[in-house]
């Protein structure tokens, strides 16, 4: 008798990519495995490594180390092979063949009966497919896919999506802002505290609309500006960042995320080319908390009983040592957490907020 496991990289939709792995064992105790890297956007099976006539303890061992526990969800082998096989054929209508070592992985698959999955997988976006550069495409593979996509589908026929340029676009708008907030009068808040202050008004239960922003930066009375254009370029700058902090609020409320995933806007190669990189990342981060905090105090109608909730206390309270660095107790506290590697950090407490708030948010 022959019994299959799958497992499939969680949260695989967000980005349309899915390893899978699925095993095969016997009951002689041997038991092969393959390795699937599915594009379902565009590529089909873009990778695949196999295995033949290992010891099922070998498989389980693999199992554990290619897809960890944590960053794994087992799916039902036939929806597997349905994944893979559909992936394959969509890739396929436009000209993209499995990759090579395709033909040998799937007999691993022969014996599952893709039918018997009732999900149906969606392939492409919106309609068309979509190709996504990978970090190992060079610019020869990049014009040799969209050349095959534009002969197949015309050039509004499909979607393509490069990456390094989405992240070159948010440090572009990074960047205007901070040097725009650096040049206003001294008691406007600078970047690191309007990036905490973002944070605040979108974790909030209640919704705060990124316009009433104006009114902490400049007050009722608003700001001057030179002509309209001025205002639209500055308010389209600051949407376009408050919807990159809204992407890392967004990325951090699952409670699988990996343990290093970022919810400040605060990182530390921002600060390489400084000669005290360090205190200045820590004077950024303090900046950052008091802005966090500023949500609170302008608008605490908004937050309900989030304040004084007992059980969001000692998260509260991490964010306070932060934002009241100055004072030398606080100080302390904070140096001794970070000696101690404590898990009481200021990300993750903010982490720790978000969940609780943002879970129970209205829609």
């Amino acid at each position: 008798m022959t019994r299959y496991e799958a497992h499939v990289e969680k949260n695989w939709q967000e980005h349309g990519l899915a390893h899978l792995l699925v095993a095969r064992f016997r009951d002689d105790g041997s038991a092969d495995y393959a390795m699937f890297l599915v594009d379902l956007l565009c590529l089909g099976v873009k990778d695949v490594f196999s295995e033949f006539d290992l010891t099922a303890d070998d498989v389980r061992a693999t199992v554990i180390e290619r897809l960890p526990e944590e960053l794994r969800e087992a799916i039902h082998p036939a929806c597997a092979k349905k994944m893979i096989e559909g992936a394959v054929a969509y890739a396929q209508s436009f000209g993209f063949a499995p990759h090579r070592d395709f033909r040998k992985a799937r007999k691993i698959l022969s014996g599952l009966d893709a039918s018997a999955c009732p999900t149906e997988f969606t392939y492409g976006e919106d309609g068309k497919p979509c190709y996504v550069r990978g970090s190992d495409d060079d610019d020869d593979r990049v014009d040799r896919i969209l050349g095959r996509l534009e002969a197949r589908c015309g050039a509004d026929g499909f979607h393509y999506v490069d990456p390094m340029e989405d992240a070159a676009d948010d440090l572009a708008v990074r960047d205007k802002l901070l040097e725009f907030l650096e040049a206003e009068a001294e008691n406007v808040p600078r970047f690191y505290e309007v990036s905490g202050l973002i944070t605040g008004m979108l974790i909030c239960p209640t919704v705060i609309a990124p316009p009433k922003l104006a009114d902490v930066l400049w007050g009722p009375k608003g700001r001057t500006w030179k002509n309209e254009n001025e205002a639209q370029t500055f308010f389209t700058l600051l949407m376009d960042y408050w919807n990159q902090v809204s992407n890392l609020v967004h990325d951090a409320l699952p409670a699988d995320t990996p343990p290093e995933t970022q919810i400040m806007d605060v990182w530390s190669e921002d600060f390489d080319d400084q000669p005290e990189s360090g205190l200045a990342m820590t004077l950024a981060s303090v900046a950052w908390a008091k802005g966090f905090l500023r949500a609170t105090t302008f608008w605490p109608e908004a937050w309900g009983d989030a304040l004084t909730r007992p059980d969001l206390a000692p998260h509260w309270e991490v964010v306070g040592w932060w934002a009241g660095f100055e004072n030398p107790k606080n100080r302390d506290r904070v140096i001794a957490e970070a000696k101690a590697k404590s898990s009481r950090t200021l990300n993750s407490s903010v982490i720790a907020l978000a969940r609780a708030l943002r879970s129970n948010a209205p829609a």
